[in-house]
């Protein structure tokens, strides 16, 4: 077996271990505040992976750079905002009608993804640092009121599963380059992570619960 080959296939491990460890970890996510370093870092790992936009997003994001083919700069870009995000929850400071703009971000990279435009690593690191500092934003908020420990363990197993994600996508990406199959499945992957953007935007105006 060739070396891409075993790659290929770590990959699509490291997805199915992240989908693994976030269903063990949904009792804990279930919990209104992280009151321990266990339940903080299941929770960073969980949430992000069980909601679905969140998920499409980060997805969305290693794929587009499998495309580009241009190194995961952009994957960490992502992780570190959506943690400078968690901040801002947690600070006094808001950003206003996130919901809004995790759905928008996600319909962005959506529409990237159809386009399969390759995106210069500054370009793409800019575009996901503001998509990933939105939704780690949203993702923060079952922080608020938490003790310094969980809120380390939970940003730690945040910037672990979305640099996890990032990096798996991308390496299946770029895997699957002479697969003759590759652009449907980019248009699939495409209109997904759009149809998760339209539902985050559906349940933001508040028409779905």
């Amino acid at each position: 077996m060739s070396v891409s080959k075993r790659f290929w296939g770590l990959s699509w491990g490291v997805l199915f271990a992240v989908w693994q460890v976030s269903a063990l970890a949904q009792p804990a996510v279930e919990d209104e505040l992280p009151k321990t370093f266990a339940e903080g870092f299941m929770q960073g790992v969980g949430l992000p992976v069980i909601s679905i936009y969140h998920l499409a997003a980060m997805i969305g994001i290693g794929i587009l750079v499998g495309i580009a083919a241009r190194g995961i700069i952009p994957v960490l870009a992502f992780g570190v905002a959506a943690i400078a995000g968690v901040g801002i929850q947690l600070s006094p400071y808001d950003i206003p009608a996130d919901g809004l703009f995790v759905a928008l971000t996600t319909m962005v990279i959506g529409v990237l993804i159809l386009l399969r435009q390759p995106l210069s690593p500054t370009v793409a690191s800019i575009v996901f640092a503001v998509a990933g500092l939105v939704h780690g934003y949203s993702l923060g908020s079952v922080l608020v009121g938490a003790d310094a420990v969980p809120i380390v363990a939970y940003v730690t197993g945040l910037l672990v599963a979305q640099t996890a994600l990032g990096v798996a996508s991308c390496a299946i990406t770029l895997g699957a380059t002479r697969w003759p199959a590759r652009r449907t499945a980019l248009m699939i992957a495409g209109c997904l992570v759009m149809v998760a953007g339209g539902v985050a935007a559906i349940e933001a105006a508040g028409l779905i619960g």
